[in-house]
């Protein structure tokens, strides 16, 4: 499959994935237009304000970047993709786990974060061009 086939079939599954997402938590994100697909000019988050914990927006932030196009997460009210057994075996064969039960090793998702392919090159994992603040925030939200 040629690349240019390959990444209209990955925005396809993308808008997709965006199509079936409950967006009512994420309220003034939404409204005011921030981008929803990952991209190298996605919006970064600053930290927690009093009101909100690092999990909340480590959850926010699972939605707005797209992790959830690949990666699951029951926390969420969100449905990855389309997620029939065909589809289930394409997500594994990229390599995108299941992140409901994961219990990160801090420092090893904090390396993966800020660059994927240094951590393991061969990965289909996009680097996301988060923020410290924004790595800090995901890993709470995987961690509660």
């Amino acid at each position: 499959m040629s690349k240019g086939i390959a990444g209209l079939l990955l925005l396809a599954v993308g808008l997709l994935a965006l199509s079936l997402v409950d967006w009512s938590g994420l309220g003034a994100p939404v409204v005011a237009g921030v981008a929803l697909v990952p991209t190298a000019a996605s919006p970064t988050v600053g930290p927690p304000t009093a009101t909100t914990s690092p999990a909340a927006l480590g959850r926010t932030l699972f939605q707005i970047k797209g992790c959830a196009s690949c990666h699951r997460h029951d926390g969420l009210n969100v449905a990855r993709v389309s997620v029939a057994d065909n589809d289930r075996a394409f997500i594994n064969a990229i390599g995108a786990p299941d992140l409901t039960a994961y219990e990160p090793a801090p420092a090893f998702v904090r390396d993966w974060l800020r660059d994927p392919a240094a951590v393991r090159p061969k990965t289909n994992m996009p680097d996301m061009n988060m923020s410290d603040e924004e790595i800090e925030a995901l890993l709470a939200f995987l961690q509660e």
